[in-house]
């Protein structure tokens, strides 16, 4: 019995001495730790560092591409955007100066038609055929009918109304083929006696001068205008000019080269003369 005591007590002195050592050691493991840990965490940074840095120069560049890619595809959205406003914006400008120059071209042609009694509708070119058609937009609605003369703000003649649609009309430019104007040559010498001829339409918006008495002098740069015995149009209305003519003593009449004055390409508004007939 005593000796089980004994064997007891023994025991527990064993496992406090076992505790005790226990705890010294691991004293002495954390002040070893202490000592130690930062060169080793320097030894593992130092290693270490050089692979980090390429995985975040990588995560960088990645960054900063994709933000490139996305920054890029905003600002081509942006700039698409800011196209489709600066179209807009000229769209309207040039609407507004579209407006502009039709006013101006009425008060212009008002000015001019003031003394003459004649009214007039105002239209926009909307096509030109390889026949010396013209098409505008304005038709028997707004009181055009055929045979009407149509010319612009500076007075120059361009042609006849040959047919009529409900809302929109073809002239025949006088450089037509199958147009013939009566006019009257204009020279530097206001006392020379007023020379009469014709002018026929060759197309390509082109004409020439014709049935020039052959003892008639005409002159390069000459103005030709719409003659008094013209029944389509009214007169005075201009026409062209004298490039150089072309004389032949065979023949009873002479003829001209010439440049009519109406540009297609550089017109937006036309007016019909409506009520050129009763002006007569």
């Amino acid at each position: 019995m005593k000796s089980a005591r004994n064997f007891s007590i023994n025991k527990k002195s064993n496992n406090w001495l076992k505790i005790l050592i226990g705890a010294v050691v691991l004293l002495f493991l954390i002040f070893i730790l202490n000592i130690f840990v930062l060169p080793v965490r320097n030894f593992f940074y130092a290693v270490s560092s050089p692979i980090q840095k390429t995985f975040w120069t990588a995560g960088e560049s990645s960054s900063l591409f994709f933000s490139s890619l996305l920054n890029a595809n905003s600002l081509s959205k942006d700039n698409e955007k800011l196209k489709q406003e600066n179209q807009k914006l000229l769209s309207q400008v040039a609407f507004l100066h579209s407006i502009e120059q039709g006013n101006q071209a009425q008060s212009d042609l008002s000015l001019s038609c003031q003394n003459s009694g004649f009214k007039f509708v105002m239209a926009g070119i909307i096509g030109l055929d390889d026949q010396d058609i013209l098409s505008i937009n304005k038709g028997s609605a707004a009181g055009i009918s055929e045979g009407m003369p149509v010319i612009n703000q500076q007075n120059v003649l361009f042609g006849k109304v040959f047919k009529v649609y409900k809302n929109f009309s073809k002239i025949m430019l006088i450089s037509n083929k199958n147009s013939v104007v009566n006019v009257k040559i204009q020279q530097a010498d206001a006392t020379k006696t007023e020379i009469d001829g014709v002018v026929k339409g060759s197309g390509g918006l082109n004409a020439y001068l014709d049935l020039i008495p052959i003892s008639s002098d005409i002159n390069p740069e000459d103005i030709l205008v719409t003659s008094s015995i013209e029944k389509s149009f009214p007169k005075d209305l201009l026409v062209g000019k004298i490039v150089q003519k072309q004389k032949n003593d065979q023949k009873p009449f002479q003829q001209a080269q010439i440049n009519l004055f109406f540009n297609v390409k550089s017109v937006d508004n036309l007016f019909v003369i409506t009520n050129y007939k009763k002006a007569n």
